[in-house]
């Protein structure tokens, strides 16, 4: 991928099987990818939609106004959550650099291609289907078809690999739909509600 001048939002381009929607936004920031299995994080987005939309409801009328807003708290640190995931770069290993020692090769500097320098080559591995080396962690996704640094697993729900770049938001965005569901059903379900009709009856 090309870095130079343009507009934020130039014309998409395709790195293995990922989209990149904007180019410089993507060099800039790493945002703005979208991996193949894309329905992914679309079905996930439903999910909580349709769960906000079936609890929030019955927080406000049955529980309380706090625990309804609660409920679309987690909501939207849901939504901005799988966004980050989905649409952030996970660590594409990406060509470019000489050989040679002390050029830049995949963003990494310093890395030296001397026979002879083991220490440097260590752990160091060249992929034939991305024509690149990739670092001690890297992996090559079959699915994405490229090369992730920090490699963990492809998740077909946030329609993308996770790897270094975005396993953080990616556990956030499993703790956040954790939580918020239990939440629903423990507190807004039962506990909530169960205080309410306590109190009302107190009264």
């Amino acid at each position: 991928i090309r870095r130079g001048p343009g507009p934020l939002f130039a014309p998409t381009t395709k790195v293995g099987n990922v989209f990149i929607l904007s180019p410089r936004c993507y060099n800039q920031f790493g945002f703005g990818v979208i991996g193949p299995h894309w329905f992914g994080p679309v079905c996930c987005a439903g999910l909580e939609t349709i769960a906000t939309i079936y609890y929030y409801p019955i927080a406000k009328n049955n529980v309380g106004m706090i625990s309804a807003v609660i409920c679309l708290l987690f909501y939207c640190l849901g939504l901005v959550s799988l966004c980050l995931v989905a649409c952030s770069d996970p660590g594409i290993v990406k060509a470019g650099g000489l050989d040679g020692v002390g050029v830049e090769r995949n963003g990494y500097a310093g890395v030296s291609t001397a026979e002879n320098n083991i220490t440097a080559r260590a752990g160091w591995r060249y992929c034939d289907l991305c024509s690149v080396y990739q670092p001690p962690s890297a992996m090559h996704c079959p699915e994405c078809n490229v090369c992730i640094e920090g490699y963990d697993h492809h998740c077909p729900w946030m329609g993308q690999c996770i790897g270094k770049k975005n396993f953080t938001s990616f556990m956030m965005f499993n703790c956040s739909w954790l939580f918020y569901l239990l939440y629903a059903i423990i507190w807004v379900t039962f506990l909530g509600q169960a205080g309410k009709k306590y109190q009302h009856h107190g009264k």
